[in-house]
C-alpha cells in the first residue's frame, strides 16, 4: 500500500516537473525568437539607416541567450538531447548497468543542484547590491542570473526522477 502511494506521489511530481519544463521550453523558444528578431533588426537598422539598436547586444547576450540555454536544459534532457556513452551498457550485465546509470543520474542531479545553488547565490548578491550593466540602459544584473538556477534545479529534479524510474526514458536512447 505504501509503495503504491509513493508511486502516485512520484507520478504527480513527474507531471508537475514536466509541466514546468514545458513552460520553460516555451519561454526559451520565445527568447530565441526575440533574439533572432533583435539581431536581424539591428543588422537592418545598422546597414539601412546607419543607426544600430543600442540595446540589442546587452539584451541578447546577457538575458535572452542565458534564458534560452538555461531554460531549455531540462526539457531537452527529457527529450534525449544529451550524449550517452553506451559502451558500458554493452560491456556490463543489465543489473550493473542499471546501477551505474542510476548512480550517474543521482551524481548529475547533485551537481546540477549545487550549480543552481551557486547561481542563485550570485543572483541574490546581484539583487541585494543592485548590480547593473552600464550602457544606454542600466540593466539589472540579477535578472540575467535568475534563469540559471531555475534551469539547473529543474534538470536536477528530472535526473532524480529518472534515477528512481519516474517518467519515460528519453527519446532516442
Amino acid at each position: 500500500m505504501q509503495k503504491q502511494s509513493e508511486a502516485k506521489i512520484g507520478v504527480y511530481i513527474e507531471r508537475v516537473v514536466s509541466s514546468l519544463e514545458n513552460v520553460c521550453a516555451i519561454v526559451a523558444g520565445i527568447s530565441l525568437l526575440v533574439a533572432i528578431l533583435l539581431v536581424s533588426a539591428n543588422a537592418l537598422s545598422r546597414h539601412l539607416f546607419s543607426a544600430p539598436l543600442e540595446i540589442q547586444l546587452e539584451l541578447t547576450e546577457s538575458y535572452l541567450l542565458v534564458m534560452l540555454i538555461a531554460l531549455a536544459l531540462p526539457w531537452s534532457f527529457r527529450k534525449g538531447g544529451f550524449i550517452r556513452i553506451t559502451i558500458f551498457a554493452e560491456v556490463f550485465n543489465q543489473t550493473v548497468w542499471n546501477a551505474a546509470y542510476q548512480i550517474g543520474l543521482i551524481a548529475s542531479a547533485l551537481y546540477m543542484a549545487i550549480l543552481g545553488y551557486e547561481a542563485f547565490d550570485v543572483f541574490l548578491d546581484a539583487w541585494q547590491k543592485n548590480y547593473l550593466i552600464m550602457g544606454v540602459i542600466d540593466w539589472p544584473v540579477a535578472w540575467s542570473w535568475i534563469w540559471i538556477p531555475i534551469g539547473c534545479w529543474l534538470l536536477a529534479a528530472r535526473a532524480l526522477l529518472m534515477a528512481f524510474g519516474f517518467g519515460d526514458e528519453p527519446q532516442g536512447h
